[in-house]
């Protein structure tokens, strides 16, 4: 069996989920989070539980990483502005910025073909549509993600050709996109200097 490094050992669930959840909310600042991945399905009761709690955002990753130190979380490791990891005790937290998920820029109607789950004072919690979740984890492609892929289109509705067309039309441009985001980053970075 493959070890994965990467993730908690521990199993995290709507408890852990709500628990961030609450503290983000307690800022009471404009804020937009999208899950992603397992944080979507727990939303959605496909699962019960995942190894982290993914989102995106719509805040740049500087202004998230202040929001995080408020509420007494440090990052992980020093973060690249695409991707943030921090622990709420032992629960990890992914953030991913720019419409940048794992190597993948997000199509430009993400935002809009997202839905909505609910406010909590001025946080907009969200779920990525069902179409991207799958194109993110096909995209990664670990044993577990294929078995997420499978657990969704049992549970949704997903019409097969959209997703192909969907999936191709996002590689056609995502290599292109994904160098270009990589740059802009490292240019904001340049300029700071």
């Amino acid at each position: 069996m493959n070890k994965d490094h990467y993730k908690n050992v521990k199993e995290t669930g709507l408890d852990e989920l709500d628990s961030f959840l609450i503290l983000i909310a307690s800022l009471n600042q404009e804020i937009e989070l999208f899950a992603l991945g397992g944080t979507a399905m727990i939303l959605h009761n496909i699962k019960k539980a995942t190894k982290d709690i993914d989102f995106i955002t719509t805040l740049d990753y500087e202004s998230f990483r202040k929001l995080m130190a408020r509420i007494g979380l440090k990052e992980a490791s020093k973060s690249s502005g695409l991707c943030g990891l921090w622990y709420l005790d032992d629960v990890r937290v992914d953030v991913f910025f720019d419409a940048f998920i794992l190597g993948i820029p997000l199509p430009e109607d993400w935002k809009a073909l997202s839905k909505k789950i609910k406010t909590v004072n001025k946080l907009s919690l969200y779920t990525l549509n069902w179409y991207d979740i799958i194109i993110t984890k096909t995209a990664r492609s670990e044993p577990r993600d294929i078995e997420d892929i499978l657990m969704i289109i049992q549970n949704q509705p997903i019409d097969f050709q959209k997703l192909k067309k969907r999936y191709y039309n996002l590689a056609e441009t995502s290599l292109i996109a994904a160098y270009d985001l990589k740059f802009k980053v490292l240019e904001r970075r340049w300029e700071k200097k």
